[in-house]
This record gives C-alpha cells, structure tokens and sequence, in this order.
C-alpha cells in the first residue's frame, strides 16, 4: 500500500467524494425509518456562492449526517432559486455591458438570455456545494421555475384565487423604479441619507397670509391633494373650517384637513398630503374622501397628469422644483437633513411609495395557524430567540404582493 508523503486535500477530497456518489450514499428512498428532510434554502442564480452560504450549507449538512448515523432515512434536497428580480438585475448590466438594451429585446428574447445565465450560473452553484462536500441527494435536485415546480405554483394560486384568498387591486406598493417591479418589503433596506428639508409656501385662499410646509420631497408638490393640520395646533386656530391652499407652482386649490396625525413638533407642524405617494398620506386620502394623483411613469419620470416636468426623472425634477419656487418666492428656506430612505435591496436605487395594481394573498387566515403551531410548541426554533422575532412578524402580517 502506497502512502502519501503529505496530506493533498483537492485529490483526497475529491476521491471520496466521488465514492459517496457512485455508490449513493446520500440517496434517500422512503422506508419504515424515521424520516428526517431538509429542503436546502436554494441559493439565488446571482453568481457564486459566499461565506455565508458556506456556513449555512455546513450547519445543514453537519444535522443531515448526525440524522444518518442515528439511524434515520436523511434526505437533503438541493437546488437554486431563480430570484427573477435579483437575477433580472445580473442580466440586464450583463446585456448593458455587452452594448445591448434590454427595452429593443423582446420578452421571449430576453428570457432566452436570463436562461442561459441560470444554465451558467446554476450549474457553478451546484458545482461549489459538491466541493464543499455536501451530501445532498442530487437525484433530486430542483429549480424553482423547472416544470414540476412552476406547475405546483400555477395550481395553488388557481386554488388560492378559487377560495377568495387571492385578489386584485389597487394598494400603496414599494416600486423599483429601475426594475420596474413592486417590492416586498424585505427587498427594502434603509439607510441614512443626507439631503434636505425644503419649506414651501402654500398661499391661503380668500387671505394674504400663506402656510409653511416642510417636506424632503418637493417633487411630489404636483400629486397634492390637500394640507392637513393637527386640531389641537393653536397656531392654526385662525383658518376657517372651509380653508383651502393653493399648491405652489401647480396652482390647484386643495382643501385643509384636520387629524391628529400630524406631529406638531415635525416641522411647522403643516404636512402636504400625497396620496399616491406617501403610505401615511394615503390612509388619510382614505379616511378623508381626497383625489389621488400618481405623478410618476413606472421608470421614475414624471408623467403627463399635471402637464408639468413631463418626461424628467424624478430626482432632476427635485433640483429644478427647487430653482423654480425660489424664482416664484415660493420656497421659504432649505435645511440641511438626514432621514432614513428606502432602497432597493436588488438594484440599489431609492424606492418610489407608488399605487400601483398587483395580485395579493389574504395573510390573516393563513398567519393563524403557522402562529398558533409554534406558539403550541408544535414547530421548534433552534436557537429559541427566533420564537419572538417569527411571532412579531406574523402578528403585524399584511398582505402579500
């Protein structure tokens, strides 16, 4: 028997690996043995995999085994996860960098370019897995767009939508305005950023007096549909109950509303309501009765609804609103501010607030049970931390996009 002089990892390694496969040692058949199965998290078909999946691959493959040498029936179940926006992202700066546009493709073209992406990508992922030694049962490996999964979503959505848990309309999404696509809101990721507090003059009709409003967004000034107050406010006490302002620049006589919403300390206490553009706004152009403007094309530019900035991207029109209510003497002052924005997590660019019409899933009755099942102890979290934070998410469930 010949010995090695030193311990060489790639050939050793690679050896029993080999080994395992060939004579299947980590296929699973059912039998009267205890099942024990894990549904591997898929990797996104993004690129290649990183550290972190390293680690969590290694946490699964070391319960599978422990599984195994107790004497139960383990299967792991590999696969990758088509991702369509993420992946959609990958593809289209892969087009750009090869001079092509996604918008002169057509979709069955551009989906012939994202499959070949997955084919390449796909199979590097599954590749990394297999060197990290991982005992997957690969004869049963999937993809979460291959036949028998998306026939699976295409029944249960038709299911869903025959019992009334699936519907259409009209709700406040969070829009990519790059990809061009609504978000969940795990897709998006805050961060501080540095811009301004900009303090407009909003003329009150029928007076010579004006209302000062403070907002980080005068774009949105052309979707206004009316200025709200709190009641308890004394420094508005002199506005007749039928006030209406005259938004700046735009023009439009909008009414002046009063709730306790608005925080008297923010600002001047005044807030512009928006509501096709603002989550807050829109629940009280709901309670109020108030017209919703979308100002916004999909892509972020400004559509043709008010007649103004047509066609320019909203960040351009926020640089120009800003020359222009100064040239009107419409803009009080500007102040330096930081806030938290939403981004999105796939394409990076600030998230749009937009009404847009999307399919939803009823969560409330669905959330019951998958509560109640870990709460009864019936699903275990290991570490139990996660017990709260699981529990915390499914109470303030919404409805899924």
């Amino acid at each position: 028997m010949n010995i090695a002089d030193k311990y060489t990892p790639q050939q050793i390694e690679g050896k029993w690996y080999d080994y395992w496969i060939e004579h299947k040692l980590f296929h699973s058949t059912p039998d009267e043995r205890e099942a024990y199965t894990i549904v591997i998290p898929p990797p996104n078909v993004t690129g290649m995999l990183h550290m972190g999946h390293m680690l969590n691959n290694t946490l699964q493959d070391v319960l599978v085994r422990r599984a195994r040498m107790q004497g139960k029936n383990a299967c792991w179940v590999p696969g990758t996860d088509h991702a369509s926006i993420a992946t959609e992202a990958k593809v289209v700066a892969k087009l750009k960098a090869e001079g092509i546009d996604k918008a002169d493709l057509t979709r069955e073209e551009f989906l012939r370019h994202a499959w070949e992406w997955k084919e390449k990508h796909g199979g590097i992922i599954l590749k990394q897995l297999r060197k990290l030694g991982a005992s997957c049962d690969w004869d049963r490996t999937c993809f979460t767009m291959d036949d028998p999964r998306t026939e699976g979503v295409i029944k249960v959505f038709v299911d869903l939508y025959n019992k009334g848990k699936i519907y259409r309309g009209v709700r406040m999404v969070n829009w990519d305005p790059s990809a061009q696509t609504a978000l969940s809101d795990e897709e998006v990721i805050y961060k501080e950023s540095h811009g301004k507090l900009y303090y407009l003059r909003y003329k009150v009709e029928g007076t010579d007096r004006s209302i000062i409003v403070a907002t980080t967004r005068p774009e949105t000034i052309l979707g206004d549909t009316a200025l709200c107050v709190n009641p308890n406010d004394e420094r508005y006490n002199w506005l007749p109950a039928d006030a209406r302002v005259i938004v700046p620049l735009v023009g439009r006589s909008i009414p002046v509303i009063r709730d306790t919403y608005v925080d008297i300390e923010f600002g001047t206490g005044a807030l512009k309501v928006t509501p096709a553009h603002d989550v807050n706004d829109y629940m009280l152009g709901e309670k109020y009765g108030l017209e919703t403007i979308d100002i916004f094309n999909d892509n972020g530019t400004v559509n043709d609804k008010v007649g103004m900035y047509v066609g320019m991207d909203r960040f351009v029109v926020r640089e120009q609103i800003e020359k222009d209510l100064a040239a009107a003497d419409l803009l009080e002052k500007t102040e330096a501010y930081t806030n938290n924005v939403g981004f999105s997590e796939r394409t990076g660019v600030p998230i749009e607030p937009k009404l847009s019409m999307q399919w939803f899933l009823s969560m409330q009755e669905l959330a019951e049970p998958a509560t109640r099942a870990v709460l009864e102890n019936e699903i275990k979290f290991v570490p139990e931390k996660y017990k709260n934070i699981y529990r915390h998410w499914m109470e303030n469930i919404k409805d899924w996009c």
